[in-house]
């Protein structure tokens, strides 16, 4: 059949029209999706950007601290040779007394005069020893931080040091074995397997069993304020050469640890990002 313009009619083969379907309305009484867990960083992250935070908390600074050490630790050297003139120039006047060339308050003033230089040492190193344990402390938390867990916690930091047995100070040097892995800028999982620099070793053994020799020199020294002038001269005269390697063992010891304090402070600055 044609219609009236004389077109074909394609009505009867036109697809049939689906039926009228309403939009199905949302499901009702369902919760949104939860937001995704917080990421927890990996082992050993560090942000970029000079941000000191780790994972659970912002870094404990260690470059200030480890400056002024430095400082104390460069008076101090001096302090220590200027301690081992005076023991040279003692056991001269100690000899000069024994043959009778000088008094005994000539004596007696050398001997205030070596009273003073080892107050102002021992001064320094009481100063030393308190930032250091401070210094140890701030590495141990940063350790923490960093999810390096160690064997020795910011605790010992302080207690180690009077741990018997006391002059050897075992127990800082397993903490600065630790401390120095730990401090790495390149390791995570893997720190404990990382090498001890062997400024660490050194300071042991000038500072921790060198001075074994020493307490011989200690307990003479006692005995001086004790006794007579001519005894006390005839005791530093004898035990010269023992103070001799005792003084400049401690020089070196202060040496080795002032390298090792600016070693590692700036080892440790690297791993948290601190900005100096």
């Amino acid at each position: 059949m044609s219609d009236f313009n004389g077109g074909a009619d394609f009505s009867q083969n036109a697809p049939p029209t689906p039926p009228f379907q309403p939009p199905l309305a949302p499901p009702q009484n369902l919760a949104p999706p939860p937001p995704p867990p917080m990421m927890a960083p990996p082992p050993g992250y560090v942000p970029y950007g000079g941000q000191s935070f780790g994972a659970y908390g912002p870094f404990q600074s260690v470059l200030g601290i480890g400056r002024t050490l430095g400082i104390l630790l460069m008076l101090l050297i001096p302090v220590q040779i200027v301690s081992l003139l005076v023991s040279l120039s003692l056991r001269g006047k100690a000899r000069d007394l024994m043959a009778e060339r000088i008094s005994e308050d000539d004596f007696k003033s050398s001997l205030t005069t070596t009273g003073l230089v080892s107050l102002l040492s021992g001064a320094l190193t009481i100063s030393i020893a308190t930032l250091t344990m401070i210094w140890m402390f701030r590495m141990a938390k940063n350790q923490r931080l960093l999810q390096r867990l160690g064997t020795w916690g910011p605790g010992w930091a302080i207690g180690g040091w009077f741990v018997p047995p006391c002059v050897l100070y075992v127990v800082p040097y397993l903490m600065f074995r630790d401390l120095w892995k730990s401090s790495d800028p390149d390791s995570a999982h893997d720190w404990r397997t990382n090498k001890v620099g062997t400024v660490v070793h050194v300071w042991w053994i000038l500072f921790g069993l060198a001075p074994l020799a020493s307490l011989t020199v200690t307990f003479s020294r006692f005995r001086i304020t004790n006794r007579s002038s001519i005894q006390a001269a005839r005791d530093l005269d004898n035990a010269f050469i023992t103070t001799l390697i005792s003084s400049a063992t401690q020089i070196a010891a202060a040496v080795a640890f002032l390298l090792l304090v600016r070693q590692l402070t700036a080892r440790h600055a690297r791993t948290t990002h601190e900005a100096g």
